[in-house]
């Protein structure tokens, strides 16, 4: 494939053409009557809305234009409502094999997963309770298929760490600052705060789906990944002689406890000092690094971004000193 900007260095007037990937894709009908094509058009670097207002620009089979499918486009880069948009005058379905490396076309953290997974591995070496270390290898030294599912897998569809190793990357993130917090409530247990904050999200490997675009799985759908870290937990320790079980009840208390809230999908609220502390800190990871995407991807002229429906309002961009 050749070399085409990426989207984020696009400005107002700006033509482009080359693939992208249709993230969404829905056929609409105009006030006026008229049908129409809007997409939302991504690469490794972001996402834009994209609109065809003439169907018949669409060459080939109009029904492969459509969610997940890599597409060729023409167009554009225009402006409304101080939002960056796509105004496209040719569209067609691309081929997989047209477009090469996938990895142009998915955000990924900004950190090596090399470098992510030997950081991991020194948390759990340096875990001193001898229970919760072995759970720990377990779980993620010696299951290699987990492993690299763990170092491959965003923390979320929409709402924050949405790029491949986004999980691994939001886990350390909650880790580096939970080892400060047990530094200072030094009652608290730091190998079992770090057992929660390792497997809180553990199931979003199977979850989510992010192999092509990011969405839900069948059974993240159907169960979700509280309950499927569960059963991971139980079975892996069911496989450790002599287990003990108040641990288990302990360390399942931390994961089925962690989004605080019974309406939030916890089947328990956090019950124990280790729990509170493993909930508050997902939640302040998750919200900062969605507030600093959202002001960092705002395109708009103001000092305002759009309404985050995440975080439940907007944003302020004013910083100080100004940058």
């Amino acid at each position: 494939m050749a070399e085409q900007p990426e989207l984020r260095s696009l400005k107002e007037g700006d033509l482009f053409t080359g693939y992208l990937l249709a993230q969404e894709a829905a056929f609409k009908t105009s006030a006026k009557g008229s049908e129409y094509l809007e997409l939302k058009l991504a690469d490794a670097s972001g996402d834009l809305k994209a609109f065809l207002w003439d169907l018949r620009a669409i060459e080939g089979d109009m029904d492969l234009v459509a969610p997940d499918a890599f597409l060729k486009v023409k167009g554009q880069v225009s402006s409304y409502n101080g939002r960056t948009q796509l105004r496209l005058d040719k569209v067609r379905f691309a081929q997989d094999s047209e477009v090469g490396d996938f990895s142009r076309f998915f955000p990924t953290s900004r950190r090596p997963a090399a470098e992510m997974l030997a950081e991991l591995d020194a948390l759990v070496a340096g875990v001193q309770d001898p229970w919760i270390r072995r759970l720990l290898e377990g779980l993620f030294i010696e299951d290699a298929e987990l492993r690299t599912a763990f170092a491959q897998a965003p923390a979320a569809k929409s709402m924050h760490h949405v790029y491949l190793g986004g999980l691994l990357e939001h886990t350390l993130s909650v880790a580096a600052m939970a080892m400060k917090a047990c530094d200072h409530y030094r009652e608290l247990n730091p190998d079992l705060v770090l057992a929660g904050v390792l497997l809180h999200d553990l199931g979003k490997t199977a979850e989510l789906t992010y192999q092509r675009s990011f969405g839900y799985s069948d059974a993240g759908n159907l169960i979700g990944h509280i309950t499927l870290e569960t059963e991971w937990i139980n079975r892996t320790a069911a496989r450790i002689p002599e287990f003990p079980e108040t641990l288990r009840l302990l360390v399942l208390h931390l994961v089925l406890s962690h989004h605080g809230r019974l309406e939030f999908g916890s089947p328990v609220v956090p019950k124990t000092p280790e729990a509170l502390l493993v909930h508050y800190l997902d939640d302040l990871d998750g919200k900062l690094e969605a507030m600093f995407r959202g002001i960092r991807e705002d395109t708009g002229t103001g000092n305002w971004t759009p309404f985050s429906k995440s975080l439940d309002r907007m944003c302020c961009k004013l910083r100080w000193p100004p940058v």
